[in-house]
């Protein structure tokens, strides 16, 4: 999710042109008001982030076809974090867990930040109308049966995410020895969680690592490196097991990592000049569950930026 806590965070939403997305979500600030329509559409909106894949609201920003345009004055004073929350928590059946409400000053009032979490064991979540809505094409729409069905299995199976980062979180810089065309190494490292509470006891972890990056080294628990292919291109693929025992099962409760040492890379000083975006191709495999998701980082320079599947610069 993004860091939005400031008028100068939302500033550089509209500065850097981030377009509404499938985890994003602008509305002026008069969206927000006591009228029961408004009260319903804030349900709506907030249970169709929920539904999906999670997700932020942002009221406060005006938008002209899903880029963001202005910061507005802000919501009328009666509207606060308490009153949301008492709204969001009084019509929405089940109850959404981990939801944070981020008021924001702004020139004459507030805005407020709405972070949703994908839902899990609670899923899916209903709306004032009895409906159940999800988030597709910028919009929240009803969603289909088969859909409600597979959100209520989310109980039942694992859920599993991996979430990469550098030593300094999502940003990392390189140099290069004196007359060294491959950079010094820079450490990729990683975590694996699960949104629901059914825990996964074995579990395949494959990371694909385009091949224009060099691995220059990794941790134990890798397997040795396989080249292979995929729709974003060819890729140097590591592999690793994670069972129980003698590991723990991963569950909900508490992320785990990869392992303590990451994957070491090395980027060429032939791709100093441009600006570059290096997929990296997650899969993930338990019994009763399969995902692929593929990351990105970006290199600018010696620079570089990890662009997770949703974030907004993808859209």
């Amino acid at each position: 999710m993004l860091k939005l806590e400031t008028i100068d965070d939302l500033n550089r939403l509209i500065a850097e042109g981030i377009k509404e997305s499938l985890t994003l979500d602008y509305k002026a600030s008069p969206a927000l008001g006591k009228g029961e329509k408004q009260r319903d559409e804030l349900c709506k909106d907030v249970t169709a982030f929920a539904n999906s894949a999670g997700g932020q609201v942002v009221y406060g920003v005006e938008e002209d076809k899903h880029v963001p345009t202005k910061v507005d004055d802000g919501a009328d004073p009666a509207i606060t974090k308490e009153w949301i929350e008492q709204v969001i928590d009084s019509r929405v059946q089940q109850r959404i867990e981990g939801l944070a409400i981020t008021p924001v000053q702004l020139a004459k009032g507030l805005g407020f930040v709405i972070t949703i979490p994908p839902a899990t064991s609670r899923a899916p979540h209903q709306a004032p109308d009895k409906r159940y809505y999800k988030r597709q094409n910028f919009q929240s729409v009803a969603m289909e049966d088969y859909e409600i069905r597979d959100a209520l299995r989310r109980a039942t199976t694992p859920d599993l995410f991996v979430t990469l980062f550098f030593e300094d979180g999502d940003r990392a810089r390189f140099d290069y020895l004196a007359h060294q065309e491959m950079s010094k190494p820079v450490r990729l490292l990683g975590s694996i969680a699960n949104r629901s509470p059914q825990p996964a006891q074995h579990t395949i972890v494959r990371i694909g690592i385009h091949e224009n990056i060099k691995i220059l080294g990794r941790g134990r628990v890798w397997g040795s490196l396989v080249p292979g292919n995929d729709e974003s291109g060819r890729k140097i693929w590591l592999m690793q097991r994670i069972s129980s025992p003698p590991d723990f099962p991963i569950f909900k409760e508490i992320a785990q990592p990869l392992d303590g040492q990451g994957i070491l890379l090395g980027f060429h000083s032939n791709f100093l000049t441009q600006t570059y975006r290096w997929p990296i191709t997650i899969t993930i495999h338990t019994p009763g569950f399969s995902s692929t998701e593929t990351w990105f980082i970006q290199q600018e320079g010696t620079n570089l930026r990890l662009l997770h599947p949703s974030h907004p610069l993808l859209r």
